[in-house]
């Protein structure tokens, strides 16, 4: 242990440590990964995976300096001298791969410190299932050092580490993407999609194929460095491939699972939320009541207010239907998780939009989005007995959605207060199911 502490002092263990905390931590706290609920405070799960994205910068970074660290012998000008030593390479230059380990997983191991303070605050959901990801990850930064040392001996030039730096970044951009769009063995590289949903997280078999491959590739680094024959380095990683290689995912799907307890409903007080988000009932319990309360006065209101777990986002041209009994809220649909949290009635406004109805399109907009976004604004307004645009669609829409709006509210107020209510109900159960035109409901096909 006293060499070892010899060799994280004299090598570059400890910058290359602190670097690589510095740079993810500052990736991670200025990049989206800070919004919405998959932000990387706030769940377990996504704290890995988006650890696991931001390796795209601190996995060249590992390489470049396991390179440098490769060239010390041959810039010290003892590579002879200790060539000549009946002192096997192996136990020599073990002391100083793990004190590049030792530096590393250090490094890691902070930036997931930091994280944890803020996920321990932000949920009371806690799982080991985000374990393996991160695990992978620290196996990922050692073996890609130890082969860039293995590299940088093998190639000694002082253009080797930045060649390497720049071309491991090169290599990592490509995992940008999703296994499966075009490129299946990204699932290959060090990073992870960056994680789309809280109710999803990377499959098992994924990071066991990732560790078999890591695994190799810190082997063969081990080799080239210890090895005289270096060409018996490359038998590792080629083994690796071999068994990784026909196991990797083929499609996104295939790369990640459900989580079913993130997705359970735990009810209270007529709000049902997800295990993964139920930190927020005290703060969501007094807005649903409110809305509740307004929404009484239709001739079937819901009973209770339920969240969404969705999956996958962003995927269907149109959501799928859903029943009138609750609102169904989505809370990323508004925003909800942000930097300076909504006051209850902010929340409020937001759940009574469309009479306590979701929004029927999903990517893709159509054109008649003016005519939905008018409907959901009056049946708001004869709620809260206020005329007011819904504050998600006023930057974007313009005169023709204020213009159905006013004809339609016109309309509405002139029929007396029970063909009012039934006429509010009907849109909203054409809303909630997507299946026609909730304007022409409300307005009796007068537009």
């Amino acid at each position: 242990m006293r060499i070892l502490g010899i060799e994280v002092k004299r090598t570059t263990a400890l910058v290359l440590g602190v670097l690589v905390a510095v740079v993810m931590v500052g990736m991670l706290s200025w990049s989206p990964s800070t919004k919405n609920s998959t932000a990387w405070s706030r769940q377990w799960t996504t704290l890995a995976e988006w650890v696991r994205f931001i390796m795209a910068f601190s996995w060249p970074l590992a390489l470049g300096a396991g390179a440098l660290q490769g060239l010390r012998d041959r810039r010290s000008g003892v590579e002879e001298l200790f060539g000549s030593t009946p002192r096997p390479r192996a136990q020599r230059v073990g002391w100083t791969l793990g004190a590049l380990a030792v530096g590393l997983v250090a490094g890691y191991a902070l930036v997931f410190a930091v994280g944890a303070v803020q996920v321990v605050s932000a949920t009371d959901y806690f799982h080991w299932g985000w374990l393996p990801a991160a695990l992978v990850g620290a196996l990922a930064l050692v073996g890609v050092a130890w082969l860039g040392m293995g590299l940088g001996r093998l190639v000694p030039s002082p253009l080797t580490p930045p060649v390497l730096a720049v071309a491991g970044l090169a290599v990592t951009s490509l995992g940008v993407g999703r296994p499966g769009d075009g490129l299946p063995w990204t699932a290959l590289l060090p990073t992870l999609p960056f994680p789309r949903s809280v109710f999803t997280a990377v499959g098992g078999s994924v990071s066991a194929v990732q560790a078999v491959w890591f695994a190799g590739i810190a082997a063969t680094g081990f080799l080239l460095v210890a090895l005289r024959r270096r060409w018996l380095g490359v038998l590792p990683v080629l083994v690796a491939a071999a068994v990784a290689v026909p196991l990797l995912p083929a499609t996104a799907e295939e790369a990640v699972t459900a989580d079913p307890v993130a997705a359970e409903l735990v009810c209270a007080d007529q709000l049902c939320l997800t295990r993964a988000h139920e930190h927020e009932r005290a703060a969501l319990t007094g807005p649903a009541r409110e809305v509740l309360r307004l929404m009484a006065k239709l001739p079937s209101p819901p009973t209770s207010v339920r969240e969404v777990a969705l999956v996958e986002r962003g995927e269907q041209d149109m959501r799928l239907p859903e029943t009138i009994d609750a609102v169904w809220v989505d809370l990323d649909e508004f925003t909800y998780f942000r930097r300076t949290p909504l006051t209850p009635d902010q929340v409020a406004t937001y759940w009574l939009a469309g009479a306590g109805t979701r929004t029927c399109y999903g990517d893709h907009i159509p054109r008649t989005v003016t005519r939905e976004v008018a409907a959901r604004t009056v049946m708001t307004a004869w709620l809260t007995g206020r005329l007011e645009p819904l504050p998600v669609y006023r930057l974007w829409l313009g005169e023709e959605t204020d213009g159905l709006v006013a004809d339609a509210w016109e309309q509405l107020r002139t029929l007396p207060e029970p063909e009012q209510a039934a006429r509010v109900q009907a849109a909203r159960e054409v809303q909630a199911a997507c299946s026609g035109d909730p304007l022409t409901t409300l307005t009796g096909g007068a537009l």
